[in-house]
């Protein structure tokens, strides 16, 4: 009992630290004035010329993180349910294979793997504007960007 309680508080304390060492800076999109937090080990990559969003990558290229806005296209992602159906339909031709699919008023995540790749995706709508993120990340690291993904999807507002 003693030492099952010890390795409970190891587990919990190495957890924590490894959460503490991350820092997150968030970035606001000035056009639009979605906001996202994101790892600083990703490096902004400059604004669009047309201000619609940034890309982040990470120095070893094993990451990246697109975060845009523009206005819905009908009958293609203007709903949630259409963001999942055209996911579905695209996924032949992009090489994913999808592993979880979510909706609920206002949002959709599509997530899984092409090639060694994880993939994320998410759409927030409100009235005629779509908000997205693409987070991309090796596979082989899926440990590392887990703690990530959740961080960026949670902190990610339109």
């Amino acid at each position: 009992m003693k030492n099952s309680c010890l390795l409970s508080l190891l587990v919990f304390f190495s957890a924590n630290v490894s959460s503490a060492e991350l820092v997150y800076k968030t970035y606001v999109n000035g056009r639009y004035g979605f906001s996202i937090d994101y790892p600083d080990y990703l490096i902004p990559q400059g604004e669009a010329a047309n201000g619609d969003g940034q890309v982040f990558l990470s120095k070893d290229g094993e990451a990246e993180l697109r975060v845009y806005a523009r206005a819905c296209i009908d009958d293609w992602d203007t709903t949630p349910a259409e963001f999942l159906k055209k996911a579905e339909t695209e996924k032949v031709k992009e090489g994913r294979v999808i592993s979880y699919r979510a909706k609920g008023k206002g949002f959709a995540v599509v997530s899984g793997t092409k090639g060694k790749q994880i993939f994320y995706d998410k759409l927030l709508t409100t009235g005629n504007w779509c908000t997205f993120f693409q987070w991309n990340y090796a596979a082989s690291n899926k440990e590392k960007y887990d703690e990530a993904t959740r961080l960026i999807a949670n902190s990610f507002k339109p």
